[in-house]
């Protein structure tokens, strides 16, 4: 798969540039399930940062090769006001992303799920618990558990898997982190009405498991689950990085026109910025 990526200084400079209109979002994708969002009062976060390639230079025999290189040094993220972690795999949780963050901005907040708050080597990490509701500027986050192939719980019932419902300005998005689709979460969903859902569809089958590649909602579940909930629009992930762990995004676009007639979605490319519009 070949991209033609953005000019990193270009896109970091509209990081910072861009004016977001009452009730509006600005969405940028950072690849696989990275994104940046920006509302109206300037607030800034940033969802699961992986700007390195420290996958495969730390394991040269890996099957996990990036696809493109990252759009943006982790420095550039600086500008943001905090980061959320979904949990502890490298491409969600990427150290050599993070570590060199925290020396640009050693102020800047990196909330992740509490069980593995330990894993994450910098003063400013701090902890995101299912239900406990945190403010970052003007964006309300919302932890909501994940079934990463299922739920998993530390000793103390912190789930080690999440995904965030953020709200801002009357728009919420719900960023699931990796997750299967199931009836709680559904049921979860559905009472919080998300406005826009990013979901993954790289799916899982039986040679990915036997390889310890752990399962995301397919392609299907994600445009069942969109339907199902009435949201207005959905930015499906985890479908470019890795060609070892996706499924073809081409199933999910025909499936959406043909199963979901009308309803609304768009495929983020690396670095693309994307204004939503209530």
């Amino acid at each position: 798969m070949a991209f033609m990526l953005r000019n990193a200084q270009e896109l970091a400079n509209e990081l910072s540039e861009t004016q977001v209109p009452a009730q509006a979002l600005a969405i940028w994708s950072l690849g696989q399930a990275g994104l940046i969002i920006k509302n109206q009062a300037g607030d800034m976060l940033a969802i699961d940062p992986y700007l390195s390639d420290a996958i495969e230079r730390s394991d040269p025999e890996t099957e996990f090769v990036r696809n493109f290189p990252p759009v943006l040094p982790p420095q550039s993220l600086s500008v943001c006001d905090a980061v959320l972690i979904s949990h502890f795999h490298d491409d969600h949780m990427d150290l050599a992303t993070l570590e060199p963050l925290a020396l640009a901005a050693p102020d800047l907040p990196v909330w992740l799920p509490a069980p593995d708050i330990h894993l994450l080597p910098i003063s400013n990490r701090r902890a995101a618990k299912t239900g406990q509701r945190f403010n970052i500027g003007s964006f309300s986050v919302l932890p909501i558990a994940a079934a990463h192939s299922e739920y998993e719980c530390d000793e103390s019932g912190n789930d080690r898997y999440l995904g965030y419902f953020i709200s801002t300005d009357g728009i919420s998005l719900w960023h699931s982190g990796d997750t299967l689709v199931t009836a709680q979460l559904q049921a979860q969903m559905q009472h919080l009405q998300p406005t826009i859902n990013v979901l993954p569809i790289n799916g899982g089958d039986y040679a990915r498991v036997a390889r310890g590649i752990m399962p995301n909602m397919s392609f299907r579940d994600a445009a069942d689950l969109h339907h199902a909930l009435g949201s207005e629009l959905l930015l499906p992930c985890h479908y470019d990085l890795f060609s070892c762990n996706r499924d073809n995004p081409a199933w999910f676009v025909d499936d959406m026109l043909t199963r979901y007639p009308g309803k609304k979605f768009h495929l983020l490319m690396p670095g693309e910025r994307f204004i939503y519009l209530s």
